[in-house]
């Protein structure tokens, strides 16, 4: 009987340097799951050699039909999941807070996917800034990010004073009235996808 020898794994470095890839942009396709590999940490992932010969092998087909799925994820996920936006959550807080509670959990939830890798964690950000690019004033912005701790969606530490700087936190799994698994898949959700296509990927981000 032949023993079975183990699979070798790469680190992420070595892995780019053999498939010719920036390490970053390869994080990005192990995030995005167009390369397979074993997440061990939120920054640390393995990556199986059969992961990155299958790549090298069909390197030629992923030129033109991979890329366009990797640029169709991408616009799911970009700035924020899509299907949020298809989830019944814009009109539930702006029917219940009015339309600055979906303008400022839009761009905390923009904000959050451009600070973590994994959401469930705090980021600064200046609440004068927050309040410069969401159009609010100090008071409404206050009021609004009040509610939206109140009713279970974030949780914010801040210190008073001009510059304050706040952390934000998107409490996870994120409330919407519309599951993501209600949600098609060209809304951004889970409904048609194979699972293959959704483990791992950011379309789960805050699910």
């Amino acid at each position: 009987m032949t023993k079975k020898t183990e699979e070798r794994l790469y680190t992420v470095e070595e892995a780019a340097s053999r498939l010719k890839m920036n390490a970053e942009v390869l994080r990005r396709k192990l995030r995005l799951g167009l390369i397979f590999g074993i997440k061990l940490t939120p920054k640390m992932w393995k990556i199986p050699e059969t992961s990155m010969i299958g790549y090298i092998n069909h390197a030629d087909n992923l030129s033109k039909q991979n890329v366009q799925s990797e640029v169709k994820t991408s616009e799911n996920c970009s700035r924020f999941p899509r299907w949020i936006e298809y989830s019944g959550l814009p009109s539930f807080l702006s029917q219940k807070y009015g339309i600055a509670t979906w303008l400022v959990m839009k761009k905390i939830i923009e904000l959050d996917c451009f600070e973590n890798e994994k959401a469930g964690f705090f980021f600064d950000f200046k609440i004068e800034e927050l309040a410069e690019i969401t159009g609010l004033t100090r008071q409404t912005l206050h009021k609004v990010i009040i509610n939206l701790k109140k009713d279970g969606y974030i949780d914010y530490i801040t210190m008073k004073g001009k510059n304050a700087i706040a952390k934000f936190k998107i409490l996870t799994p994120l409330k919407t009235p519309k599951s993501i698994y209600e949600i098609p898949s060209e809304q951004g959700g889970v409904q048609g996808r194979l699972k293959t296509e959704v483990i791992g990927t950011c379309i789960t981000r805050f699910f």
